[in-house]
């Protein structure tokens, strides 16, 4: 077995075995661009391929995000070609991370919930084998995400009259313009700044995927699409200034989103790791589509 650094010229076969291991979550090469050389914590040092005989039988990536006065440490991808599982490639690599990730001084590490750039906001249990392997390296669940999907297909999500409705109040939604982003990012630092990487990167798409609600010339609320997952049906995130929720503001949000989402060519929007999933189905009819559990490894002591 043979463990080094993941070259450029692996690219398109490390694709295909994510593909055939992590079969619920395929990755594009454009999507997996995303989650590996565009993720701004990238390091080459902590993304490995373990061969065999030539044959590349694993991948790995980790990573380290500072967070407020955290740092915390990531296994983002990992996956080993089915027909290589069982014979130690996967936990060599984990290890190998691991070591790097203890010397960068990582208070823990987790499994793949790597917001803002992840793919995953956690290990879906369908994923059995991986449940075990991780737990048997001494990962424990803490926490569980829920994922959100939306049937596009079957209504309208036009939102005339409920806007003419927020009018009544004094409030405009509308699709952001770059002259938003500082209103956008006082509101963000105020209420939700681990969004900002999310947010700021929707400024950045064409059209802008991002929806604003302004009363009174001040930003009160947004929602997003594309900020994560490009182009795959990715909503989210969305907030509301505390002060005025309860107005209907984040239902004309949400659903002006969608219906961007739709008109992409989409059939289905995802809603990841989600909290309020009663609001979601109440504008949207969500339903939930898949089930994360958590696992994060504790530094020795």
């Amino acid at each position: 077995m043979t463990i080094r650094q993941l070259a450029d010229s692996d690219m398109d076969v490390v694709l295909a075995l994510w593909n055939r291991s992590a079969t619920l979550d395929p990755m594009t090469p454009e999507l997996f661009e995303e989650k590996v050389f565009d993720d701004p914590d990238f390091r080459a040092e902590w993304a490995l391929v373990a061969e065999e005989q030539g044959r590349l039988a694993g991948f790995i990536m980790g990573l380290a995000r500072n967070c407020g006065d955290d740092k915390i440490g990531f296994i983002k991808l990992l996956a080993v070609d089915p027909a290589m599982q069982r014979r130690g490639f996967g936990s060599q690599l984990l290890q190998q991370i691991e070591s790097r990730l203890w010397q960068a001084g990582v208070s823990h590490i987790r499994a793949l919930d790597s917001n803002p750039n992840y793919l995953q906001p956690g290990l879906d249990p369908r994923y059995t084998a991986a449940i075990i392997f991780f737990e048997h390296h001494g990962y424990k669940r803490f926490a569980e995400a829920l994922n959100l999907e939306v049937d596009l297909t079957s209504r309208d999500f036009n939102t005339a009259t409920m806007e003419e409705q927020l009018r009544t109040k004094s409030i405009e939604t509308r699709r952001a313009i770059m002259g938003d982003r500082d209103d956008l990012m006082r509101l963000l630092e105020r209420h939700w700044k681990a969004w900002i990487p999310e947010v700021d990167r929707t400024l950045l798409n064409y059209p802008i995927s991002l929806h604003v609600a302004v009363q009174q010339n001040r930003l009160i609320g947004f929602s997003a699409y594309d900020g994560n997952n490009f182009n795959t049906g990715w909503f989210g995130p969305m907030g509301t200034d505390p002060s005025l929720r309860g107005k209907g503001v984040g239902g004309v949000l949400l659903l002006r989103c969608l219906q961007d989402i739709k008109a992409q060519g989409h059939r289905f929007a995802v809603i990841p790791w989600v909290g309020p999933y009663r609001f979601y189905s109440h504008y949207a009819g969500a339903r939930i589509s898949r089930v994360f559990w958590r696992y994060k490894k504790e530094a020795a002591q």
